[in-house]
């Protein structure tokens, strides 16, 4: 299936470079010390010796099903594009590998993904947040490292959109009606030309005296 969505898409094999790069680029932080747990220096063990790790992220990512974009919707504006899925939403692909500290890391695909495409040495108390709100996308540009308190107001976030469990369905429309728009819809409207203006005031019926 077609990996570049559009031309500001990075494909999966984008990703596999910057993946590269990243580790390449890794080193200790100041607080890796007073920080270290096996978890961590698992996380550690594969930036120091990485070509394992990235053959499996790297066949993750090529086997990954290709989603087609979703229409523009508030759920889906900090993660355009389509998702990259292993698994479902209910039950996230998950993944054991052993590092070469010897520790085997026992995740999600998902999360084991994301923190090797970005070079993020973690432990159990950091959570991987879906920003397309879909627990089977393994997509790198799709997650971001989070708090459990943040991790809660994304589901609250989901099932105020109307999302079921499954992570399918919109019970609630987030589009907002033309009449009330003060700026155009970027995926329905023409650009705004010299002199357009979006000031709802200037749509207001003359009252009659």
């Amino acid at each position: 299936m077609k990996q570049m969505l559009n031309e500001h898409d990075p494909s999966v094999e984008d990703w596999i470079v910057r993946a590269a790069e990243n580790i390449r680029n890794w080193e200790p932080d100041i607080f890796f010390e007073d920080l270290r747990t096996s978890r961590r220096d698992a996380y550690a063990s594969i930036f120091r010796s990485p070509g394992s790790a990235l053959t499996v992220v790297a066949e993750k990512l090529r086997s990954a099903t290709v989603r087609e974009a979703r229409p523009f919707h508030i759920m889906n504006i900090e993660a355009p594009g389509g998702c990259w899925e292993r698994g479902t939403q209910i039950n996230p692909e998950s993944i054991d590998f052993t590092a070469p500290s010897g520790h085997v890391i026992g995740t999600s695909a998902y999360r084991f993904v994301f923190l090797v495409c970005h070079a993020i040495v973690a432990d159990e108390t950091d959570i991987v947040r879906h920003q397309c709100n879909n627990r089977a996308c393994i997509r790198p540009d799709h997650m971001l490292l989070g708090s459990r308190a943040q991790n809660v107001q994304d589901e609250e976030r989901r099932k105020y959109a109307g999302n079921s469990p499954q992570g399918r369905g919109q019970a609630m429309n987030a589009h907002v009606p033309k009449h009330l728009q003060v700026r155009p819809d970027p995926f329905v409207d023409e650009p705004l030309e010299r002199g357009d203006t979006t000031d709802v005031r200037k749509k207001r019926p003359e009252v009659q005296k």
